[in-house]
């Protein structure tokens, strides 16, 4: 188990991310099914209004969207393990890989947070069912967040690593001890 997945292990029980959440989201499912389509165009044309972002992703949004729709299929899949945690990771580094400003990683999860949440607002009349299940769907995007954050922070590590010769665990406990 790597220190990253720990983490993320660590950060589930933090939050109280259980198996009644996983079942939430599952229900969730049909929801997503029906407004993802609408939540992925609308970020994307977000992404488009920014040259910072728009640059990144020219020519390619089909694509995007395609992965788009699959990263949401898993997000209702139920599991949450190491595939998922890993699939998640991937996502972080491919991030990573094209230059992507953290802060428009945040600013994505707020727009599918607020984007989502009107949808399950949307679907379902009760409440504190509403309450409950937007919960659950809060806590699995901060989770992918969290991992996401883990993959910019690997890179960072591995480009301080290179950039001072020093090994990557002195680093480490260099950050953790001061």
């Amino acid at each position: 188990m790597t220190p990253a997945y720990q983490t993320y292990e660590r950060m589930k029980a933090f939050v109280g991310f259980d198996d009644a959440d996983a079942g939430r989201l599952r229900r969730l499912a049909p929801v997503f099914a029906k407004h993802g389509a609408t939540i992925t165009d609308g970020f994307y044309a977000t992404l488009e209004q920014y040259p910072e972002t728009a640059k990144l992703i020219e020519g390619r949004v089909d694509a995007l969207k395609a992965t788009h729709h699959r990263w949401m299929q898993e997000l209702f899949s139920g599991s949450y393990e190491q595939e998922y945690f890993d699939n998640r990771m991937r996502i972080g580094v491919a991030h990573v890989r094209i230059g992507l400003d953290p802060m428009f990683v945040e600013g994505v999860m707020s727009y599918l947070r607020t984007a989502g949440l009107l949808a399950i607002r949307e679907e379902f009349a009760d409440a504190e069912e509403v309450s409950v299940l937007a919960g659950s769907y809060v806590k699995v995007l901060d989770l992918d967040l969290l991992v996401i954050n883990l993959a910019y922070g690997d890179e960072r590590l591995d480009r301080l690593t290179r950039f001072t010769g020093m090994s990557r665990k002195l680093l480490e406990r260099c950050i953790v001890h001061g």
